[in-house]
């Protein structure tokens, strides 16, 4: 019998997106066979959206909250307590705090790992025992010493819990709020309204493209562009923005295509949910969508570029359903391949 691990995973954000999503998903899995232990913030809700992680929690991982003396004096103590077999770091700010103690003689002996959510910074996993890259581009990119010490275990997507009754419900309730027409085509694109994410070219895109008059872009999200980007659509009943949404993925049961025009995207766990959903969709060809859509080389347009995305956006709107195989990215192979990697170090 594989004995039972103390895990303990460290996290320091305000705000619920793909990360926290990860982490929720991943430590629930966890926590059916191993005593899990998440580290966060005194304050996790995100200001803007309200966002916050600990409405995704399962009740069998403990949470731990820093004090008022910070993150930095919990995670020491923490991790010289002795209650924990392997240590899991996620982004940057846990990562580096455990880098620093460690580096100070601070940390005690048990094994450190972190997951890639972004790219490798020295500074922030120069002192963990082994990575996990989320994306073959991150693995790519690390010094030899650390290459040979990771692991490349993608993210994963949940099938959706509710039934087809509820989705098609769920659709006709959003499209008769958005006032869709009928037979109109919707093409949604979701994340946080930041550069990186490139929204505002695709609103230029949209203009560009010229499509039917029934066809709708339909923009989920928030974020500190976001009054430059509505600012951008103005005058554009076309381009529907929703604000912060709870209820993703399900709600791409409303779309009828989608599209990722980020300059870079780190992983693309948004792709992976509309591709779950039967969704077309069009990519930048930027981080891991290149690992996503290694198959389906159709699908990805050229970063940056306000020409492939307006094509991009003239071929979804003709696009039928299509049935992907989401068999590599199922939770359970991943959260298996995690423990495996673990076991390397205790």
């Amino acid at each position: 019998m594989t004995s039972r691990l103390r895990i303990l995973h460290c996290l320091s954000t305000r705000e619920f997106a793909g990360t926290e999503r990860h982490l929720a998903e991943l430590s629930a899995i966890q926590a059916q066979s191993h005593d899990v232990t998440l580290l966060l913030d005194r304050n996790t809700v995100d200001p803007l959206t309200g966002g916050d992680i600990s409405g995704f929690l399962c009740p069998e991982v403990k949470v731990v909250r820093a004090g008022r003396a910070g993150y930095l004096p919990a995670l020491a103590s923490e991790l010289r307590s002795g209650r924990h077999d392997i240590v899991h770091t996620h982004l940057g700010r846990a990562s580096a705090r455990v880098s620093w103690l460690r580096r100070a003689g601070l940390a005690g002996s048990v094994p450190v790992v972190a997951t890639l959510h972004t790219s490798y910074r020295g500074r922030s996993y120069g002192a963990h025992d082994g990575l996990v890259c989320i994306a073959s581009w991150q693995q790519e990119a690390l010094p030899e010493k650390q290459r040979d010490a990771s692991a490349l275990i993608p993210n994963w997507t949940v099938p959706p819990a509710s039934t087809c009754e509820a989705r098609a419900a769920l659709r006709e309730r959003m499209r008769r709020e958005w006032r869709i027409p009928d037979g109109g085509v919707v093409i949604g694109a979701a994340g946080r309204m930041v550069e990186e994410k490139n929204f505002g070219l695709l609103i230029q895109a949209w203009k560009q493209a010229e499509l039917k008059p029934g066809t709708r872009l339909v923009m989920m999200g928030d974020g500190p562009e976001r009054d430059a980007l509505q600012q951008a659509a103005q005058g554009r009943p076309d381009i529907i923005f929703t604000g912060y949404r709870t209820d993703m993925p399900d709600l791409l049961a409303a779309f009828d295509a989608f599209i990722v025009p980020s300059r870079h995207e780190p992983f693309g766990l948004v792709l992976l949910e509309a591709m779950e959903a039967g969704l077309p969709v069009c990519a930048t060809a930027a981080g891991g969508v290149k690992d996503i859509l290694a198959d389906a080389p159709d699908c990805l347009v050229a970063p940056d570029s306000l020409e492939a995305l307006t094509e991009g956006l003239r071929r979804l709107e003709s696009a039928a359903p299509r049935q992907w195989d989401m068999s590599r990215y199922r939770i359970g192979a991943a959260a298996s391949r995690v423990e495996a990697f673990y076991r390397r170090y205790c």
